[in-house]
């Protein structure tokens, strides 16, 4: 991959440019999912954490069933367990220390990715927040989104602002309490002010295949 199409498929989640000051951290978070996000993303903060890479649409998979690749146009890479997606992010990209997102990363994009990037494109900062943590019907594939197709779209599709492929799929995150892993958003058979963006579910069988969910991988910058 050059340069150039690394920089456009792997986006950098600039946290260390956020600030308290910001308008999207003026809000006043009442939803719970709200009130997490905002909670992660001041301990991110706070913390220190460090710029870091996500992709700016789902993963796919080469014509083996098994390599992970971030193309536009294909099936998401759906099918895989949580356990698969834990160890295979690890390999994706070990130059760059590939791995799944943890809860704070996965809120950082959230926000920054998200909820900031769709002020910048006109929402209010109450719409943005609540599109993302409350009713993301309006800003991904859902089953109750406009032109929702009832089947997957492919890879790089429903841009809006920075990111492709808002729902769609669900994307498997782990948390940072052992080997715990964490089920982020809903699928295109869900609806989404049911399952919004920021709507979290417990993992329980780590080796059951999840047929409509994939992996969110992180990479340093």
């Amino acid at each position: 991959m050059s340069d150039s199409n690394f920089e456009k498929t792997f986006l950098v989640v600039d946290i260390e440019g956020m600030r308290l000051s910001d308008s999207v951290m003026n809000y006043k978070p009442k939803h719970r999912n709200e009130k997490r996000v905002m909670n992660n993303v001041i301990q991110a903060m706070k913390s220190g954490m460090k710029n870091f890479r996500i992709p700016a649409m789902d993963p796919s998979f080469e014509d083996d069933g098994e390599t992970i690749i971030y193309c536009a146009g294909r099936k998401p890479a759906v099918g895989k367990s949580p356990l698969w997606w834990y160890e295979n992010a690890l390999k994706f990209m070990p130059e760059k220390n590939s791995c799944l997102c943890n809860e704070l990363d996965d809120d950082v994009v959230l926000l920054v990715m998200c909820i900031k990037s769709f002020v910048k494109i006109g929402y209010t900062v109450a719409e943005a927040w609540q599109a993302v943590c409350v009713n993301s019907k309006g800003i991904g594939h859902f089953a109750d989104s406009v032109n929702a197709k009832k089947d997957f779209e492919p890879t790089g599709s429903r841009r809006l602002g920075d990111m492709y492929d808002l729902g769609n799929t669900g994307k498997i995150i782990k948390v940072n309490l052992g080997l715990k892993l964490e089920l982020r958003g809903g699928n295109y058979k869900n609806y989404g002010r049911i399952t919004p963006l920021a709507s979290a579910i417990k993992i329980n069988d780590f080796s059951e295949d999840y047929n409509r969910s994939v992996g969110r991988i992180k990479l340093d910058v």
